[in-house]
């Protein structure tokens, strides 16, 4: 075949190729207009915070009082009663049932916990000296003596010595 014509053919190719690309969008029509924007908020004001804005008081948070057994009625208590000292911190007590290294075993431990009824939240992420280990506890609860009588049940099901430890 002849150069000149091959010429012309790849020529009238590359016409059709552009007429079939750019014609029909001389026919749509235009894209449709985004919705407008929102407007915009109004400028703070220029003026620095107003310690006038504190002035109403704040109700204190009232401590928690622990709670006590009843106690056996007796001829001092008629006379005089108890004065409660109320609770000064918001603590609490769990009971570290173990440290795990493997998440599974965690797990597992939580669940025969959990089957045992005792308030079990999921392991807890810990880094020992560079070593990650997953730590299992029970509770948190409000009183010492609670946590001290899930003890022994504890350390049965754990199959470790569990501890009584302040919670946070």
């Amino acid at each position: 075949m002849d150069d000149g014509l091959k010429k012309r053919l790849i020529g009238a190719a590359v016409l059709a190729s552009l007429a079939v690309i750019f014609v029909p969008m001389l026919f749509e029509e235009p894209p449709a207009r985004p919705p407008p924007l929102p407007p915009l908020p109004s400028k703070p004001p220029d003026a620095d915070f107003a310690s006038s804005m504190l002035r109403e008081e704040v109700p204190a948070v009232t401590p928690l009082a622990p709670a006590t057994p009843p106690a056996a009625p007796d001829a001092t208590a008629a006379a005089a009663p108890a004065a409660e000292t109320p609770r000064t911190g918001l603590t609490a007590w769990v009971v570290q049932a173990a440290s795990l290294s493997s998440r599974e075993n965690a797990d597992k431990l939580v669940a025969r916990l959990r089957a045992a009824q005792l308030p079990t939240p999921d392991p807890e992420l810990v880094d020992i000296q560079g070593k990650r280990y997953y730590r299992v506890r029970v509770g948190p609860v409000v009183e010492r003596t609670e946590a001290e009588g899930m003890l022994d049940k504890v350390s049965e099901i754990a199959g470790t010595k569990a501890q009584v430890r302040q919670y946070p």
